[in-house]
């Protein structure tokens, strides 16, 4: 981070510690700091996501819902850093931690679009998808991608960019590793998809 952004940093958080120092828009600034770290500062990045995963989990049996969200945000962020430091095992870890959280978050959402909750978890399977791969265990990095397909499977022939984009990613990853494995695709979970794309040609 630039000095600047510390600077600015350590204003917020000095006003928001004065207030409460275990709210969750310290544990929220907190996971914004560590986010914004590069790998060569992954120490003091982990103790910022250790710093705000305390607070959310101090949370969560008062605000379940945002407590959640946020520890789900701040492993998913974690095993980004994880990846790109090359520290595979605390990767999958983390993103793993991630999955288990989004999807329980998918599951509870009942009676409402879960568009977001479905993206999120999207994002989180994409990382542990990496992770695993970087960790060399690509039949089951295979397994996840498929995983990921299956999921955002929901958005094909949406007009939802970020989701686009991810699928697509992912369905280009998935057949990567079916080749790097001696697996074929599953078709049960690419041919709804074509369907879909096909069905949408056309539409404004």
């Amino acid at each position: 981070m630039t000095d600047n952004t510390d600077e600015e940093y350590a204003l917020r958080l000095s006003y928001l510690e004065q207030t409460d120092p275990n709210s969750l828009a310290v544990a929220r600034l907190y996971l914004e700091m560590a986010s914004n770290h590069p790998p060569e500062e992954r120490e003091a990045a982990l103790k910022l996501f250790d710093a705000a995963d305390e607070i959310f989990s101090f949370h969560l049996p008062t605000a379940r819902d945002a407590a959640v969200a946020g520890l789900a945000l701040s492993l998913n962020n974690r095993a980004a850093l994880e990846i790109e430091a090359g520290e595979w095992g605390w990767a999958v870890d983390a993103a793993c931690q991630a999955v288990e959280l989004r999807q329980d978050r998918l599951r509870n959402c009942v009676g409402r679009r879960d568009d977001s909750e479905r993206l999120d978890l999207g994002y989180s399977l994409a990382a542990l998808v990496l992770a695993l791969q970087g960790a060399g265990k690509l039949d089951l990095a295979r397994d996840a991608a498929s995983d990921a397909v299956e999921v955002l499977g929901t958005f094909a022939g949406m007009r939802n960019q970020d989701a686009f984009i991810l699928l697509t990613k992912l369905i280009c990853i998935y057949a990567d590793l079916c080749s790097r494995t001696d697996q074929l695709p599953n078709a049960g979970v690419l041919l709804p998809l074509a369907k879909a794309f096909y069905g949408a040609r056309g539409k404004p």
